[in-house]
């Protein structure tokens, strides 16, 4: 069994109107790009993990499409929910809407095979800053997530949230049980050249072997394979798909 990532499809069957086509020419027709890739190296024991931004969809219905696209690609799929996936219900509906080669992550955690996946979105925060890997066209205005003391303020309260909600999905760890541990969030839980924060120490005290993200678009081309890395025993892999060139990334393996 191998364990796979790719982040940041930004999907959008359900709602055509939100291609990501004018986001540069690498993002045209990017779906058939990563089910190209998907269907060479994935087979169907191994397990692909999406963390975050799967679909531009804003309602359940909308979703559906994005959601069944992936149940049709070979693996288990193990989602958690972005920060544009305003379509993400509760965890009951969840339940009872995912297809069934689809798993979540919330305030819970997932264990397939020897593999214990857990973790939660996070968010910006002043904790550390990603600002130097971005190549930002200043054209386009203000950088993202430059904010104003009082959106700072708002900012560390739902950082804050998050931290509250990694902890929740650790606690459902079992523990004393032998197996593979590997964090899932949506924004980096740590800067790109690995200075240690609140959410990589919880990580680290896991036991986690692997960590997850995406988030991160446009890297600039000299960061380009060399983002992130290895920190205390913790592997930190950089997964948005545009940054792996729209093919799932191996992880690891059993």
């Amino acid at each position: 069994m191998k364990v796979f990532a790719l982040s940041d499809p930004h999907l959008s069957f359900g709602v055509p109107n939100k291609s990501m086509d004018r986001f540069g020419a690498e993002w045209i027709g990017h779906p058939q790009k990563i089910e190209k890739n998907w269907r060479a190296i994935v087979s169907p024991q191994d397990v692909v993990i999406v963390p975050g931004d799967i679909s531009w969809a804003k309602k359940l219905p909308d979703v559906m499409p994005d959601l069944e696209w992936l149940h049709s690609l070979p693996g288990t799929k193990i989602i958690l929910q972005g920060n544009h996936d305003y379509w993400w219900p509760s965890a009951t509906l969840l339940d009872q809407e995912l297809p069934t080669s689809l798993r979540f992550v919330q305030n819970n955690h997932v264990k397939i095979g020897p593999f214990f996946f857990f973790g939660t979105r996070l968010w910006d925060t002043k904790e550390y800053s990603l600002f130097d890997l971005i190549a930002w066209d200043p054209k386009k205005g203000e950088i993202p997530g430059m904010k104003s003391d009082q959106d700072l303020e708002t900012q560390e309260k739902l950082y804050d949230r998050e931290i509250q909600r990694l902890k929740l999905s650790i606690a459902t760890l079992p523990q004393g049980e032998p197996g593979i541990r590997i964090g899932l969030t949506h924004y980096p839980p740590l800067d790109h050249l690995l200075t240690p924060s609140r959410a990589s120490k919880l990580l680290e005290e896991t036991g986690a072997q692997h960590v997850v993200f995406g988030h991160l678009h446009s890297v600039k081309p000299e960061w380009s394979g060399k983002a992130f890395g290895k920190l205390n025993g913790v592997e930190y892999h950089l997964t948005a798909c545009d940054y792996i060139d729209f093919t799932p990334k191996l992880i690891c393996e059993s």
